[in-house]
C-alpha cells in the first residue's frame, strides 16, 4: 500500500470517528428547559405575598401566580408618558400569546384613581382581553413593598413637577414607575426583566414566553 492511499485510509478513518462521536455525545438544546430557567442573578428577586383588586372587584393573590407563566407589569390609566406604549406592548404580547398558558398581570401604582370601574373601562379603551389580562389596584405600600421589597426596583413616587391633566378638569402628579415586564415563573420565581418600551426587546419575551409554556404544558 502506498504512504499516499494510507494518509487517505487514516484520514477517512478519523474523520468518521470524530463524526460518530459527535452524535453519540452531541445533546438536544432543550429551548423550553432553557425558557423556563431564570436569568443570571434573577433568584435575588422575589414575589412576596401580596393581595390587590382585580378590575372586577375579585381578590387576587400571589397564589395565582402559580402554576402558570405570567408576565408582569407597574402602570396607571392616566399615564400619557410611558404607560401608553407600555400598554400597547403588552397587548401585542397578549395576542401573539394566544391560545397558550401565558397569563397577563398589571398593578396600578395610582391607588387614588385607579378603582376597579377604572380598570374595566381602560381594559374596554384598549382592547385587553380580561380572560387573561388581569389588571389590579392596592394601596401604595404594597405596591412599593413588592418593587422594592421584592423587585429590587425603584419605589413608585409622585413627581409634582410633572402635572396631568384629568378627564374631570382637575389634575394629578405624574407617578414615576418601573418600565419592565417581569416574566414570572410557574413556581413563582423571577426568570427575566424585560424593558417594556423597547420593542425587539418585547419579542425576545414574547418567543422566550412561548417556549417556556409549550414546555410547561408538557409536563403536565
Amino acid at each position: 500500500m502506498s504512504m499516499t492511499r494510507a494518509l487517505v485510509i487514516i484520514t477517512v478513518a478519523a474523520a468518521l470517528i470524530a463524526t460518530a462521536a459527535m452524535v453519540l455525545f452531541a445533546r438536544p438544546v432543550d429551548s423550553g428547559a432553557m425558557a423556563l430557567a431564570p436569568d443570571p442573578n434573577m433568584d435575588l428577586l422575589s414575589i412576596p405575598e401580596f393581595e390587590v383588586t382585580t378590575q372586577d372587584g375579585e381578590t387576587y393573590t400571589r397564589d395565582e401566580l402559580l402554576g402558570q407563566l405570567t408576565i408582569l407589569d407597574f402602570f396607571f390609566t392616566h399615564c400619557p408618558f410611558i404607560c401608553p406604549p407600555m400598554s400597547q406592548n403588552m397587548l401585542r404580547a397578549q395576542r401573539a400569546l394566544a391560545n397558550t398558558d401565558v397569563q397577563f398581570l398589571s398593578i396600578s401604582v395610582d391607588p387614588e384613581h385607579d378603582t376597579p370601574e377604572r380598570l374595566k373601562e381602560y381594559a374596554r379603551e384598549i382592547g385587553a382581553d380580561t380572560s387573561t389580562w388581569t389588571f389590579t389596584t392596592t394601596d401604595r405600600e404594597t405596591v412599593n413593598r413588592i418593587l422594592r421589597d421584592g423587585l429590587l426596583l425603584a419605589s413608585s413616587q409622585p413627581n409634582p413637577e410633572q402635572v396631568i391633566n384629568l378627564p374631570s378638569g382637575t389634575t394629578m402628579s405624574n407617578i414615576t414607575h418601573p418600565s419592565h415586564f417581569i416574566l414570572v415563573g410557574p413556581d413563582g420565581d423571577i426568570l427575566s426583566l424585560t424593558n417594556g418600551l423597547n420593542r425587539a426587546e418585547v419579542d425576545v419575551l414574547i418567543d422566550r414566553a412561548r417556549q417556556a409554556s409549550t414546555a410547561l404544558t408538557s409536563r403536565r
